[in-house]
């Protein structure tokens, strides 16, 4: 398997947080940094939902 650099995940982040804002959505540094965390391997996408849909619940 092909080991992703860390600029492309940033260039990955970066587009996809774009299209969201383009939607009208806006997403916070911190919510940034829990999906660099799923790109690197440190949080799995289950685990990432899981911390979002408490945030959400707690506002």
């Amino acid at each position: 398997m092909k080991q992703v650099s860390l600029r492309e995940k940033k260039m990955v982040l970066n587009n996809a947080v774009a299209s969201v804002e383009m939607e009208g959505y806006k997403i916070s540094d911190n919510e940034k940094e829990l999906c660099m965390e799923v790109l690197d391997g440190k949080l799995t996408k289950d685990e990432f939902i899981k911390i979002m849909l408490e945030k959400v619940q707690n506002n």
